[in-house]
Order: C-alpha cells, then sequence, then structure tokens
C-alpha cells in the first residue's frame, strides 16, 4: 500500500515575530510559589476543577476566554502560541524557517527524542500567557471579591485531562455555553472549552485539507458531519476499554530508559503511543486529529499538560536518569533541516529563555523550571528516595492492576459459547511468564494517520496509534497481554489467566485468538492483507510480582527478567471492533 502523508506546500503567512528584536521568554508562572516551603501550585484535573467550581474555575474559564479574544496577529494571542505545533507554518519569536526545512512542518518534532521535552516550555507559554489574563482579570472584581481573585489567579495553573484513568472527554468541555461569576457579576459566557473560533478569513484560502472550511475547531464529525460530537468521541475512546490504562502502566512499570519512555521510535512501552492514541480517537476525524491543526483546539493543552504530568511522574520516579544520554536524528521541522543530530543540549525551537537562549531538553529537566507541580509530585518535602516511593504507590493506585480506570469493573460477555473478561485478577498475579506483543510497520505502508487495535478474542487489548507526521520509517509499539487476557471456561465461569496456562496451551491460544483492527480517523477500515510491512510477534519473559513495603503500602513495581521465548503471530482481522 502507498503511503498517504500530507505534502501541500503552504505559503507561509506573515508573521509580527519577523520583526521583533527582543524574544520572547519561556519562564512559566512565578507567582503562587510558597515562599516558606517552595511548593509550587499543582497543575489540577480539569474535572476536578469544574467539580470544585469557585475563583480558580471562574478565573480559568474568563482567561482562556480574554486569550482566545486577543487579535490573532499578536504574538501572544492563542492563534499563534497554539500556531507554533503546526499550521499556519510561519515564524514566532522571531525564529525563522531554515533552509532545508520542510514546507509542510511547523516546529514539532514529533516522533523524535525531542517529542517530549519540546512540548513542556510549549504548554508552559501557554500557562504563561493564560495566567496573565487571569491576573489582570482579578484585578478588575469589587473590593470585597478581589483579595480572594488576585490570590487565585496567582495560583492558577493550566489542569490536565487524566485520559488513562477516565477515558470519557471531560465534562468541562462538553456544554457550548458556561456560568462564571466575572467582575461584573454572575455571566453566561461561550465555554472557550468547546471550541476556538478563528478571527481571520485567511484561514479559507492559507490552509490547506477540509478542516478549512469550518470557522471553528471541530471535535469528532458524528452522522450527517455533525461536529463536536461528544457521544461519538467518547464511543471511539471507549473502544479502547483498558488498554490506555494498561498502555500508561506499563511505561511506568517496564520502560527504564528515558529513550523507551518518550517515543514510538524505542520499540519499547512509551507514552507517545497513547498520545496518539487519544489524538486519532478523540478527535476522530476533527481539528484533534489532524496533527496539522491539533493544538487550536481547547482540548490540545488539557491533553499535553497530561502528557507532561506522566513524563514528569516518571522522572520522579527515575530521579537518577531523568534525562536521555544518546542522540538521534531529526526528520526536520520548521526550525530545523533534516538529518540534525539531536541531544539533550540541542535547542528547543522557537522557546528561549530569560537569557536569551533557547532552551534545551537538560534545561527544560524539572517541572520547577516553570513554576508548577502536580498532586502526585510533591518534591519540595520529600528526599529524592521518598518522592520515588510516593510516586509509585501513586502510579499503582491510579493505575496499575487493582485500578478500575474511573469505571467499574466490567462484567463478563459472551463470545462464542464462552466468557470473556476485562477486567484485571483482584491480586498481583504470581512469579512466572509475562507476556507482550511487539507490533512494527513501515509507516510509508499505510495510509497516515490510523490506529492498530490489537485484540484477544476481540477484546481491545491496545494499539498502536500513529499521526500523520513522520510520514517514514518503521514504527513499533510493545502491548501487555497480562490481566486482560482472562478468560472463562463457558460453564462455571472460572477465571483462567494467560500466564497460569502452560507455555505450550498459552501458545496455541494466542495464536488462534490475537486479531487487528486498522482504522483511519474518520473510521474507515483498511484490511490487514493491504499492509504488508505490519508484523506481531508475542515474547514471554520472566515476571516477578511486586512486594508489599514494611508499612503496608503498594509502593513497589513488578519486575522483569530477559526475554525467554518469541514467536510470530498469524495475522487476522477483528470482525467484533
Amino acid at each position: 500500500m502507498t503511503a498517504v502523508c500530507y505534502g501541500v506546500v503552504v505559503t507561509a503567512l506573515p508573521s509580527a515575530a519577523t520583526t521583533q528584536s527582543t524574544p520572547i521568554p519561556v519562564v512559566g508562572v512565578k507567582p503562587g510559589i510558597d515562599r516558606n516551603t517552595g511548593q509550587p501550585p499543582a497543575r489540577l484535573n480539569v474535572n476536578d476543577l469544574y467539580a470544585r467550581g469557585g475563583p480558580h474555575w471562574h478565573l480559568y474559564i474568563l482567561a482562556l476566554s480574554s486569550l482566545q479574544a486577543v487579535n490573532e496577529t499578536e504574538e501572544l494571542s492563542y492563534f499563534k502560541i497554539t500556531g507554533i505545533h503546526g499550521l499556519p507554518y510561519s515564524a514566532w519569536n522571531g525564529v525563522e524557517q531554515v533552509p532545508g526545512a520542510p514546507t509542510r512542518s511547523g516546529y514539532c518534532p514529533h516522533g523524535e527524542l525531542l517529542f517530549s521535552t519540546w512540548h513542556r516550555p510549549f504548554v508552559a507559554l501557554f500557562e504563561q500567557a493564560l495566567v496573565s489574563h487571569a491576573v489582570e482579570i482579578a484585578s478588575r472584581y469589587p473590593s470585597s471579591l478581589r483579595a480572594i481573585y488576585q490570590a487565585a489567579a496567582e495560583t492558577l495553573r493550566q489542569p490536565y485531562w487524566d485520559w488513562a484513568f477516565d477515558k470519557n472527554l471531560p465534562t468541562a468541555v462538553l456544554a457550548d455555553n458556561v456560568t462564571v461569576i466575572a467582575p461584573g457579576g454572575q455571566m453566561n459566557v461561550p465555554n472557550p472549552l468547546y471550541s476556538y473560533r478563528f478571527q481571520r478569513e485567511s484561514i479559507e484560502a492559507g490552509f490547506p485539507g477540509g478542516l478549512s472550511k469550518y470557522s471553528t475547531t471541530i471535535r469528532c464529525l458524528g452522522n450527517g458531519g455533525q461536529a463536536n460530537n461528544a457521544s461519538a468521541s467518547n464511543a471511539r475512546m471507549g473502544k479502547a476499554g483498558r488498554s490506555l490504562l494498561n498502555l500508561v502502566y506499563d511505561v511506568f512499570t517496564r520502560s527504564t530508559s528515558f529513550d523507551t519512555m518518550a517515543y514510538l521510535g524505542s520499540g519499547g512501552p512509551s507514552f507517545e503511543n497513547p498520545h496518539n492514541f487519544v489524538h486519532n480517537n478523540a478527535g476522530c476525524g476533527g481539528t484533534m486529529g489532524d496533527i496539522r491543526w491539533s493544538a487550536f483546539d481547547p482540548l490540545f493543552m488539557l491533553h499535553h499538560t497530561n502528557l507532561d504530568r506522566l513524563i514528569a511522574m516518571w522522572q520522579a520516579i527515575h530521579y537518577n536518569s531523568s534525562m536521555f544520554t544518546t542522540t538521534g536524528v531529526s526528520n526536520g521541522q520548521f526550525a530545523t533541516p533534516p538529518g540534525a543530530v539531536t541531544t539533550p543540549d540541542s535547542p528547543l525551537k522557537p522557546f528561549f529563555d530569560e537569557n536569551g537562549n533557547f532552551h534545551t531538553s537538560n534545561s527544560v529537566r524539572n517541572i520547577t523550571t516553570f513554576g508548577y507541580t502536580y498532586p502526585e509530585i510533591n518534591d519540595w518535602s520529600k528526599t529524592p528516595d521518598q518522592l520515588a516511593t510516593y510516586v509509585r504507590a501513586q502510579v499503582n493506585r491510579l493505575y496499575g492492576p487493582e485500578s478500575t480506570g474511573g469505571q467499574p469493573i466490567t462484567s463478563p460477555t459472551s463470545i462464542d459459547g464462552k466468557k470473556h473478561y476485562g477486567a484485571p485478577p483482584p491480586a498481583p498475579p504470581a512469579p512466572g511468564r509475562y507476556y507482550t506483543a511487539s507490533l512494527q510497520v513501515n509507516r510509508s505502508d499505510i495510509p497516515l494517520p490510523l490506529t492498530v487495535n490489537l485484540a484477544v478474542s476481540r477484546i481491545t487489548v491496545g494499539s498502536l496509534s500513529l499521526l500523520s507526521m513522520p510520514c517514514e520509517g518503521m514504527a513499533s509499539a510493545s502491548i501487555a497481554l497480562q490481566d486482560v487476557v482472562v478468560l472463562g471456561d463457558g460453564s462455571g465461569g472460572l477465571n483462567v489467566t494467560i500466564q497460569s496456562m502452560t507455555a505450550e496451551k498459552a501458545r496455541s491460544y494466542l495464536q488462534q485468538s490475537l486479531s487487528v483492527d486498522i482504522r483511519m480517523n474518520d473510521g474507515t477500515t483498511v484490511p490487514v492483507s493491504k499492509v504488508q510491512s505490519l508484523q506481531i510477534q508475542v515474547e514471554v519473559m520472566d515476571f516477578f510480582a511486586p512486594a508489599v513495603d514494611h508499612n503496608g503500602s503498594a509502593s513497589a513495581f513488578p519486575s522483569f527478567g530477559n526475554v525467554t521465548t518469541r514467536w510470530p503471530v498469524r495475522l487476522q482481522q477483528n470482525a467484533n471492533y
């Protein structure tokens, strides 16, 4: 199959950055940090922020609305900041396109070592602009409320959507209008989390693709082309079952190097894989699913703040290896030529620090650089070892084998006269064998973007999701087959986990029951027979269950040995997706 990649040559729109003499520094938000303890304000789960309401929620909505209303020619407008990621492929902050750079790329290095670290100053810049609007708005409240709202503005940070724990779109993004307490009193305003309305006519003429016909961002096209179809988005996300939760937990427990954790090119469990799944499936044919446009959707920052959170938690656990030490080769972006060698000291363009130098992966290694933390990270009061123990316990609580991921434990469903269970066993499995599926495909062999969904007995256990960029090269992912492979005997309903079978029986069962569904973002199925480069092999390794520490806290992770056995799997089409 011939690859389908975006190859439209776009003339860059004029940018105020080309005449700017002093770069805008990305410093994050410093107000609100406790002077006595050093505790920075936390970025909160958007579901919690919405449910709590009050000054922080009101200011968040008002500040985001204010940011979106800034003229799109301004460098610190919503349009210009989010446009750094992809379209309109124009200079920001005085950082021009370099000779030899692709004509169809923004600054973001997808599918590369710098993928995870580049987004940290990107989100910090957005947060920096957002809070500046909140501070200004807070100063206009009546004297009886001003001090409360000013304190809230200083401790406001960009919230996150924990899509691994709860796959459904956040309630806060669903309504097209929302009621808040503004400086002039209670008022009903258009919800800035629902969509972003483009201000300029040039969106029609200067931007490629079918999305240019819409005056606002859209989130999943439903039946009849209905935009912002939340039920369609949730249905696509819900197809993942527990697999998003399992993919995230597998990164925490099996990825011990930054390289493996950070991006798909490593071949192991990475956060970039579930990140891609959310783009493709929460967007499902809309703005989020098209990487050229995705950052304009207000859902994008909620999504990427969560990605930053997961990476920060991994760094807290692996504090002795919290940054990669290897080198990579760039695919090429707006300000980076193809073939450029990337290291931890490579510039994260177009983001400058306060000294006028480009930020690097090393300079943004710590989240304290930008003045925020997350609910699971209290690094101001614990030693590195204490913090690692604490964060591991939080990971187990949120994403571990006994977590329900915000959903009730699934009931058994009948397939082919047998009972199949999607829930994990009630206790960690005993020491023994650990099964994973290694997926590999050549990007140039498939129409991008798409998702390869892996199923066992037609129940999705994980996915390999690919965005529209990069267009070439091998992509691979590792998917655990442990607690999701549970079946009944059809009579008594007795649970049998895959690792409790004999090795021969487990191999026979997986050979017969593994299948794939290859799905493009618009819902179109790609036949397995058309993707010649797709290969799947099962790998078996030694597994050692985690111990409970002396305080009775589940703060340990399982450990793994070397791969002892591997075998290829004959590909089958999943007819029940």
